[in-house]
C-alpha cells in the first residue's frame, strides 16, 4: 500500500477522532447547563417554601312535665271488650284548653266522674299527689302498699294501637295490679282492707245503686274472665305479670346529674394541615349517662368535631362510651393560640315515674271519686362549659406541601451535582 494511502487513511481516522471529541464535549457541556439550571431552580423552589409557611411556630303514655291539677273528662259511651267488664270509652284529664293523656282510676269502688259534651258542668279537680313510689297506708288495716310496678304498666300501654282498647286493657290492669300491690289474692273478694274480711262469694259486688262495691278493684270473677278471654286477656295479664316482675327496678328518686371534662388530660399534635386535640371523654358520676352533645360557642378557627377515628360526627348525639376530637385547620390559627369554648350536655336513662292526683274534695259535692293515675317521663340533663387553649407547639416553617417542594429540590440537587462531576471526567481523563 502506498505512503500516499496511509496518510489519507490516518488523517480521515484523525478527522473522526476529532469529531467525536467535539461531540463528547458539547455533550458534557450541555450536562453541565442542566444541572446549573437544576441547581438554580432548586434554589427558587426553596425560596418559595420558606414562604409558604413563614412562622416558626404555631399556636396550638307519660308526659314530659305533669300538671299540678287537672279536671276530669270522659264519654259517654261505654265499652266492655271482655264479658262483663263496662267502662267507658275514654276517662282523660284537661288543663285549660289542652287535653292530656289518658288517666286512669285507682279506685273501682269510688265514683268515675268527669264533663261531657252534654254535661261540661260534671267536670271535677283533680290535685297533684304524691309518686306512686312513696308508701301508701290502707285505710285502719295497718298495713301500707307502694305502686311502682304501676310505672312499667304505664310504659307499655300502647297495646293494640286502637287508643280506646289500649286505654281499657291498661285501666284493668292497673286495677289487678293495684290488688296485687294491695295483698289481695286472685281468689277471693274484699270488703274492707282488713285480709280477713275475705270472701269467695260475689253476692258484694255491687250495692244497692249498682255501683261497684269490693275494696279488690276486680272481683275474682272478673279475674276469671279475663283469664278466660281469648282475644283480649292475654294483654291485661301480661301487663301484670309485668309489672309485678319489674316493679323493684325503678330507682326511689332521680338523683343528681352532672358530666364534666378534665382539660389537663387535653393534649394538642399537628397533624398535616391541622391541630388537633387527643380523644376527649366527658365523665359523670351517674352511672345512667347515655350520650352527650357538643356545642361550639366561641373559637379561633372552625373547629370540626370528630370521632375517635378521625370521621366527623355528622350526628351530635355521641354514645357516652365513645370520645371525641377536635381539629382546627392550622391556617386558621397562624396569627394568634387556639381558644374555643364549648358546652357539652350529657344526656341520661329516661327517668320515669308516676303520680296520684286526688279529688278536690270542695269540688265534687260529696261523691266519693277514685284517685287518678298520670305517668311522668324525664329527660334528665346536665351542662358543663369549658375553655380550651392550646399552648405554643414549636414546629418547622413548613406544612406537608413544603416537605414535598424540599424533597423534590433535594433530589434534583443530587441529580445535578452527579451530572456535573460526570461532565468534567471525560476531560480530565484526556487531558492526562
Amino acid at each position: 500500500m502506498s505512503s500516499k494511502k496511509l496518510n489519507q487513511r490516518s488523517q480521515i481516522k484523525r478527522g473522526k477522532i476529532k469529531r467525536s471529541e467535539d461531540k463528547m464535549d458539547k455533550a458534557m457541556y450541555d450536562i453541565k447547563k442542566i444541572g446549573i439550571v437544576s441547581c438554580f431552580l432548586v434554589a427558587v423552589l426553596i425560596v418559595v417554601g420558606l414562604f409558604v409557611n413563614p412562622k416558626a411556630s404555631y399556636a396550638a303514655g307519660f308526659l314530659q312535665q305533669l300538671p299540678d291539677s287537672f279536671y276530669s273528662g270522659m264519654t259517654t259511651e261505654n265499652q266492655a271488650l271482655i264479658n262483663g267488664i263496662s267502662l267507658p270509652k275514654e276517662f282523660y284529664g284537661t288543663n285549660g284548653n289542652d287535653r292530656l293523656s289518658y288517666i286512669y282510676c285507682m279506685d273501682h269502688r269510688l265514683g268515675m266522674m268527669g264533663a261531657t259534651p252534654e254535661r261540661p258542668d260534671l267536670a271535677h279537680l283533680y290535685e297533684k299527689g304524691s309518686s306512686v313510689k312513696e308508701t301508701y297506708s290502707l285505710d285502719s288495716s295497718g298495713r301500707s302498699a307502694t305502686y311502682n310496678g304501676l310505672i312499667y304498666i304505664l310504659q307499655n300501654d300502647s297495646i293494640t294501637g286502637d287508643g280506646a282498647k289500649d286505654y281499657y286493657l291498661t285501666q284493668l290492669a292497673v286495677w289487678w295490679y293495684l290488688d296485687r300491690a294491695n295483698g289481695f289474692s286472685d281468689d277471693y273478694n274484699y270488703t274492707s282492707y282488713d285480709l280477713g274480711s275475705a270472701t269467695q262469694s260475689e253476692d258484694g259486688k255491687y250495692d244497692t245503686y249498682g255501683n261497684y262495691a269490693l275494696y279488690n278493684n276486680l272481683s275474682a270473677a272478673d279475674k276469671d274472665a279475663i283469664l278466660a278471654d281469648s282475644t283480649y286477656g292475654r294483654y291485661v295479664v301480661n301487663l301484670v305479670e309485668g309489672a309485678v316482675a319489674n316493679q323493684n327496678n325503678y330507682n326511689t328518686s332521680l338523683g343528681s346529674q352532672d358530666i364534666s371534662i378534665d382539660t389537663s388530660n387535653i393534649t394538642y399534635t399537628l397533624n398535616n394541615d391541622y391541630l388537633e386535640t387527643n380523644v376527649i371523654r366527658p365523665t359523670s358520676s351517674n352511672t345512667s349517662l347515655e350520650s352527650y352533645s357538643i356545642q361550639i360557642n366561641s373559637s379561633v378557627g372552625k373547629v370540626e368535631i370528630l370521632d375517635e377515628n378521625n370521621m366527623p360526627i355528622s350526628n351530635n348525639n355521641i354514645s357516652a362510651t365513645q370520645g371525641f376530637k377536635l381539629r382546627v385547620p392550622i391556617s386558621e390559627v397562624q396569627a394568634e393560640s387556639f381558644k374555643a369554648n364549648i358546652t357539652v350536655t350529657g344526656y341520661f336513662a329516661n327517668f320515669y315515674d308516676a303520680y296520684v292526683y286526688n279529688p278536690n274534695p270542695s269540688d265534687h259535692s260529696g261523691v266519693q271519686l277514685q284517685r287518678a293515675l298520670l305517668g311522668l317521663i324525664e329527660r334528665p340533663s346536665a351542662p358543663t362549659t369549658v375553655n380550651l387553649e392550646a399552648p405554643s407547639i414549636n414546629v418547622p416553617d413548613t406544612n406537608s406541601t413544603s416537605y414535598i417542594v424540599y424533597g423534590v429540590g433535594a433530589l434534583i440537587i443530587v441529580a445535578g451535582i452527579v451530572l456535573i462531576v460526570m461532565a468534567k471526567g471525560p476531560k480530565n481523563a484526556k487531558k492526562k
